[in-house]
């Protein structure tokens, strides 16, 4: 199979027209990266079969994907959600996503939930999400909702942390800090005195 499938990558590596050609064909982009997401290469090494697969993945991450229905065709081929998980971790590693895109997609519940196993690729992308609110946002201006998605079941220690960087920063919400004390309140009342807060 990787065979085959080094034979397919040649064609595309470095090549534009050939990744913008079959991005048209969405079925069968889709069945290529099925493929390349089932290869388990040796990190150690660097081949030119790892070339032609970072190629393929980069170039679809930064100037073929434009919107959030683009994820449902890219994986429409891709049925394992561990597959579509690695995916979505080399798609918020990449330094080129703007934050725009990074809260588009965050903001879509359904396509999170459509994706699946969000629970092993969410985390990243939140933290980036928090952190571009915490430097845009006003004092006091970011509610609980803003930081963390409350349709995502997430794990709570994770919710603490996102929530004690806000109170931090001094960006959350009354209404925000409220939902802090009471679902967090030892946290809470630990960075009250550190920060000189009275709670």
């Amino acid at each position: 199979m990787n065979g085959n499938l080094f034979d397919i990558l040649d064609s595309y590596y470095r090549n534009p027209k050939t990744m913008e050609s079959l991005w048209v064909k969405k079925k069968e982009f889709s069945k290529v990266l099925s493929l390349i997401l089932d290869v388990k290469l040796d990190s150690s090494a660097k081949t030119t079969f790892h070339r032609y697969i970072d190629y393929f993945i980069n170039y679809t991450i930064v100037f073929l994907i434009k919107k959030n229905d683009d994820f449902l065709q890219l994986f429409s081929e891709v049925n394992d959600k561990s597959k579509r998980a690695t995916f979505m971790d080399r798609y918020f590693s990449n330094d080129l996503i703007s934050y725009e895109m990074v809260c588009m997609i965050l903001n879509d519940e359904e396509l999170i939930k459509k994706i699946g196993l969000h629970h092993e690729w969410i985390e990243y992308p939140l933290m980036l999400r928090t952190s571009y609110l915490l430097s845009i946002s006003k004092e006091r201006g970011l509610d609980e909702t803003d930081i963390i998605p409350r349709e995502l079941d997430l794990d709570c220690s994770f919710k603490e942390y996102l929530l004690s960087w806000s109170f931090e920063e001094k960006k959350l919400s009354k209404k925000g800090i409220d939902y802090f004390k009471k679902n967090f309140e030892n946290k809470y009342n630990q960075l009250c005195k550190i920060m000189g807060i009275n709670p």
